[in-house]
């Protein structure tokens, strides 16, 4: 920073010094320019009487040569040079400015370039009383003249100034950095400043408030992670324990012998279903770690049909919807999201399934396929057993179910809507969950818009209403 203040103040001072001397010089040109001219005039008025008293020839002597600097030029009434002091054979003069002035007026001044002399030059014409004129021609004074004189006092000027700007940018830095220098960013307020520095140090505050609070979110949020990675660990391990145990426990009577011919085939069901059980929580888990690490080999990116993979799921789970008398029936469009046709296959089925098995002898379940003008919307309601209100912020969580005494018999693993949720936010979707208890619940999903191409691409023609019993 101090070197950035030293910069600007070298630049400054240089560009004030150029000014300055800019402008003096064009007032000191504008002021030697008038006296020069003045005494110019003053000494053609006095060469003006000497002519008249003594003639042309005062002008050949050799002491009025010295003293007089000046081109002497005497022009006849016709405009022809009866005298010049640098030239003997000059032109008729009678159309030059001044000349034609002096023999109008009494008096003319021009300045213009000079054949002649090949300077610019000003001249001066007096008409005398004999009826000629006598003109005077000097070279003009320039701004570059000026300037070669005043070089050498501008340069020591340009010195002093640079050295004066040097040392006032080291103390304007020292002044400007030594309170930025003292303030803590740790409590920046601890320490007087001044006023201009308050923008800064309450920028500072708000910074170190957002840092804490950021910090403290963090932590709560480093916390819930804790808690909930501990409570999966639990979770798992229980469930993971429950069908392993009674795997153990059927395979030991088994093995001992224990079981009569008759219930060897009931037991031997028993270890399957357990086993199945357990290679379907153990493929859930596998789920959601894949959507956890967004796994790319699984979470592949197509155009998927939502009306067509609901037919599918429908199809899979048809002996289940069989098994408790519960009709599904699908209705709605051919509606295409951008996504992974897998994951998408799981949130249905798992929808469905919950929706079935949660649901009472005869009930019904309605999927549901439709755009909105926002995206594509996927609904499963059912007329089911419901969830309690107070129940309905914890469905999604891992594990989580509601009827903990009845879990058993439903089946589950618990871990349906959570691939439902993960599966939602994957694809960038929305998920809406309504339910009363005994009265049903409905989940509807909301996949936002695809571009306006892939869009018109995808329609298809809607299709009538399907049930499958």
């Amino acid at each position: 920073m101090k070197v950035k203040v030293l910069q600007n103040v070298f630049i400054v001072a240089v560009a004030v010094f150029i000014i300055t001397m800019l402008t003096t010089l064009l007032i000191e040109y504008r002021y030697v320019s008038t006296e020069q001219e003045k005494e110019f005039r003053e000494q053609a008025e006095y060469l003006c009487g000497l002519i008249e008293a003594s003639g042309t020839d005062v002008l050949k002597s050799a002491e009025n040569t010295e003293n007089i600097r000046l081109r002497v030029t005497v022009i006849a009434p016709d405009g022809s040079v009866v005298y010049d002091s640098q030239e003997t054979a000059l032109p008729n003069h009678a159309d030059r400015e001044e000349i034609a002035d002096a023999f109008a007026k009494g008096r003319g001044e021009s300045k213009r370039y000079s054949e002649t002399l090949h300077r610019t030059t000003y001249n001066y014409a007096v008409r005398m009383d004999d009826g000629r004129v006598l003109r005077v021609s000097q070279e003009c004074f320039t701004m570059g003249q000026l300037a070669v004189r005043l070089i050498y006092p501008m340069m020591i000027m340009l010195l002093l100034v640079l050295i004066f700007s040097a040392v006032i940018a080291a103390r304007i830095g020292r002044k400007v950095t030594e309170p930025i220098d003292a303030i803590d960013p740790a409590c920046p307020e601890a320490r007087d400043a001044y006023p201009e520095l308050q923008p800064l140090v309450k920028r500072i505050q708000a910074q170190n408030r957002q840092l804490f609070e950021q910090m403290n979110e963090l932590k709560a949020e480093h916390k819930k992670q804790d808690t909930m990675r501990r409570e999966f660990t639990a979770n798992v391990s229980h469930e993971l324990k429950t069908p392993l145990t009674s795997i153990s426990g059927y395979a030991e009577i088994l093995g001992a012998g224990m079981v009569e011919e008759k219930d060897v085939t009931r037991f031997a069901n028993k270890i399957h279903d357990e086993a199945q059980r357990l290679i379907t929580l153990v493929g859930d888990i596998i789920k959601l770690s894949q959507l956890d690490d967004k796994d790319e080999a699984v979470l592949s990116n197509e155009p998927v049909d939502l009306y067509r993979v609901s037919e599918e799921m429908m199809s899979v789970l048809s002996d289940a919807a069989a098994a408790k008398h519960v009709n599904v029936f699908l209705s709605g469009t051919h509606e295409v999201i951008q996504g992974s046709r897998q994951i998408v296959g799981e949130m249905v089925y798992n929808l469905i399934d919950n929706a079935i098995k949660y649901n009472n002898e005869n009930g019904r379940v309605q999927v549901t396929v439709e755009n909105d003008g926002d995206g594509a919307i996927l609904i499963v309601h059912d007329n089911g057993i419901g969830i309690p209100r107070a129940e309905l912020p914890r469905v999604f969580e891992r594990f989580y179910r509601v009827d903990k005494s009845h879990s058993k018999e439903i089946g589950g693993t618990g871990l349906g809507l959570s691939i439902v949720k993960h599966g939602a936010a994957f694809h960038g979707a929305t998920v809406q969950l309504d339910s009363e208890l005994g009265m049903g619940t409905k989940i509807t999903i909301r996949f936002p818009k695809k571009p306006a191409e892939e869009e018109a691409a995808s329609e298809k023609p809607a299709e009538n209403e399907a049930a499958a019993e």
